[in-house]
């Protein structure tokens, strides 16, 4: 069987085909690096004539979501007073944006986002909310929004929050040393490494690792683990001709092809064959610069 590559590192379509939307991202500052993985930001215009959609793929990180104009909504959920929390999550989720709209957010990596938050994530996870889940957080909401609103740019925004995540991770417990440990394992093996081995190299007990990705990842290990080898999975696929899919199933590691398309449609929504499909024909249209509708796949 002859093994598949990933393409070399580059800007991945979905991100291309956001370009004429003012896509950007920023890093965080040092400080916050460890829990925040970017920020970003697009403006749809309204003279696009379209609502244009992305497929939000799950990897154990959280979001917040600020509507700044327009309309958007995840799931079909709307953001409630300019706001959308997206915690942890363990299927693919549909983020829409209406013509006219422009959105800030704020990502976080897997389980550190928790240092942010009042309660244990396992309390809200896959849960959307609005301005509500500001009884979650350790800043003001609310207060922060505003601010947003009334930021000139981006990069005002981004120092106008993290002065507000800063503060909160002042005042915070933090996460446990340990369980970042664990999860970079998980998600460098494409979560295909046994969990023995994860907890051997992490010095976690198996109660003690699922404990800790109860209160701050809000998923079990072994879900965590999935959303990698199918992450995984899919970027085989968008690199291969029709119907590769006994081969992805070996290279992710999955025993049969019955196993793997299981689990890819739990998580992604629909099976690996449909998703190939569809993966193909919206790079296409990505490549060319003309797609109205592009997915993120």
């Amino acid at each position: 069987m002859t093994p598949l590559s990933l393409q070399p590192p580059g800007p991945p379509a979905w991100q291309r085909s956001l370009l004429g939307f003012g896509y950007r991202q920023l890093p965080p500052a040092p400080a916050l690096a460890p829990y925040v993985q970017h920020y970003w930001e697009l403006s749809l215009p309204a003279a696009h004539g379209s609502e244009h959609r992305e497929l939000l793929h799950p990897d154990g990180g959280s979001s917040l979501l600020f509507q700044l104009q327009g309309r958007l909504s995840v799931d079909a959920q709307p953001a409630r007073q300019g706001v959308i929390f997206n915690p942890a999550a363990a299927q693919s989720g549909a983020l829409a944006l209406e013509p006219g709209v422009q959105v800030f957010a704020a990502r976080f990596r897997p389980g550190m986002g928790a240092a942010f938050w009042r309660a244990a994530a396992s309390e809200f996870a896959g849960e959307l909310m609005g301005l509500e889940c500001a009884q979650y957080l350790r800043f003001d909401l609310a207060a922060v929004t505003e601010q947003l609103l009334a930021a000139g740019d981006m990069s005002e925004r981004v120092r106008l929050l993290e002065v507000a995540l800063g503060k909160a991770l002042a005042t915070g417990g933090g996460v446990a040393d340990a369980l970042p440990r664990a999860l970079e394992l998980l998600r460098v093996s494409r979560g295909m490494q046994p969990l023995p081995e994860v907890l051997a190299q992490s010095g976690l007990g198996q109660r003690q690792l699922e404990r800790l990705c109860k209160r701050y990842l809000g998923l079990t290990a072994k879900q965590y683990s999935r959303l990698h080898r199918v992450a995984y999975s899919r970027e085989l696929l968008k690199q291969c001709e029709p119907d590769p899919l006994v081969e992805i199933a070996y290279l992710a590691g999955y025993a049969d092809q019955a196993h793997f398309s299981h689990d890819f449609k739990a998580v992604v929504g629909v099976p690996p064959g449909q998703y190939l499909r569809r993966a193909q024909a919206r790079y296409h249209d990505a490549e060319r610069g003309d797609a109205k509708t592009v997915y993120r796949a």
